[in-house]
């Protein structure tokens, strides 16, 4: 928990982290000094020193696995070889956080996989535009939106890419093309996705009108290398209205900085203009009124059927609820950058949360993220599912404490923004 904390928290929370730590340690040597001869404590520092000396090892150990990964991700001959060096990736950082439990310091690590591997398939894909004789790529950005625009990419995280250009052109759409298939092909969005693509004009007028009487994105057909391409419609985002995490978890990941730093301007001006009416408010309501896993007189919501029957779905009575509730109350006080950790900071700077629920709702998230983390690992996927029957008792009470504290939220932002419909 201090890892958590120290590395992210408020000041105070930085004092509070580290001063229980400090003690957790001073009251545990204590004990030990108090019942050991002079040899019993020497011994004890020498296994002390060795095991650091082993986790240094270990963790140089890694750095050089995790760089030789790194190299072979930017030499990657095709989209398609990106695959199987992600696989490799993962298995060292589920290691990794079997042996550190640390949720930062994989969600930091698979942001940088994500971005790498993102930025090759982009790169391929104007490689290929080119070896197709379709000339060079136009100047365009891709932003992510999801988990990666929070900065926490887990292991087997979904997300949203928006392409975005200056001008219509020929190119640009059979570019589109090409980046859509390279992120197929190097596992980035399944079978059906395509990236939102189009003007900064198109995209502005999306983030302010939705997505009405737009028609479903068309589905990609083979293109011959000089077949003329056809300008499409920029498509519809799924749930565009007021689908918030579109808006507010975005980030650029590559391409012309300029051209992301107008759509990421736009996207909080819209934000701004439309967290004060209606339909941010019924969205508040909904996000507000979101079921937990911790149910009536303290049993938990379990699955009732298929293959989770009897588990805890991690992801969508706990996490989700709580990063939902944070980021509505994080736009109504007007902060718009940062994932959720970095919004229960400004949250508490602001006087939004007290120090305690703050400190609550940063050891709920720990909580959640590692439960989530422990799920993809299991399954090797994006599944998120515990078994309760599996919990320790000290598990038991971390989740309860978790969900409680998201209860907390739930009622905190009832009163500040349900009445205000």
């Amino acid at each position: 928990m201090p890892m958590l904390l120290g590395t992210k928290g408020d000041e105070i929370l930085k004092w509070r982290a580290s001063t229980e730590l400090v003690a957790s340690l001073k009251q545990r040597l204590e004990r030990k000094w108090g019942s050991s001869s002079s040899r019993e404590a020497e011994a004890f520092l020498g296994t002390l020193i060795d095991s650091l000396k082993e986790e240094l090892a270990y963790e140089g150990q890694l750095d050089q696995e995790l760089a030789t990964l790194d190299q072979a991700i930017v030499e990657a001959p095709t989209p398609a070889s990106l695959v199987p060096l992600q696989t490799r990736y993962r298995e060292l950082l589920a290691a990794h956080f079997r042996r550190r439990n640390s949720p930062l310091a994989l969600c930091g690590a698979c942001n940088k996989l994500h971005d790498q591997v993102l930025l090759r398939a982009a790169q391929l894909a104007e490689e290929r535009m080119r070896d197709l004789g379709q000339g060079t790529a136009p100047v365009y950005a891709l932003l992510v939106s999801g988990d990666r625009g929070r900065g926490e990419q887990t292991l087997y995280s979904r997300n949203r890419y928006l392409l975005l250009h200056q001008l219509d052109s020929q190119r640009f759409f059979l570019f589109s093309r090409q980046l859509t298939q390279a992120l197929l092909e190097a596992g980035l969005l399944t079978a059906g996705e395509t990236p939102w693509h189009g003007s900064l004009t198109e995209w502005r007028s999306l983030l302010k009108n939705g997505d009405r009487h737009e028609p479903p994105a068309p589905e990609l057909e083979p293109m011959l290398p000089f077949a003329a391409a056809q300008k499409q419609a920029a498509p519809p985002l799924p749930e565009w209205r007021w689908r918030l995490e579109s808006m507010a978890d975005l980030c650029h990941v590559a391409g012309f900085e300029p051209l992301a730093e107008q759509a990421l301007t736009a996207a909080a001006a819209a934000l701004r203009e439309q967290r004060g009416r209606d339909p941010f408010f019924q969205l508040a309501r909904r996000v507000i009124s979101l079921p937990l896993a911790l149910g009536h007189f303290g049993r938990w919501r379990l699955e009732r059927g298929g293959e989770h029957h009897g588990e805890i779905d991690v992801e969508t009575l706990g996490l989700s609820p709580l990063v939902q509730l944070v980021r509505i109350l994080a736009l109504q006080a007007e902060v718009h950058e940062g994932g959720t950790l970095e919004r229960v900071r400004q949250l508490l700077y602001r006087g939004a949360l007290d120090v305690d629920l703050a400190e609550r709702l940063l050891k709920a998230l720990q909580c959640l993220m590692q439960l989530r983390i422990e799920g993809e690992i299991r399954s090797e996927g994006a599944a998120a599912f515990a078994n309760p029957e599996e919990f320790s008792m000290t598990l038991d009470g971390r989740l309860r404490s978790a969900l409680e504290a998201v209860l907390s939220l739930q009622k905190i932002a009832y009163q500040r923004l349900v009445g205000q419909v």
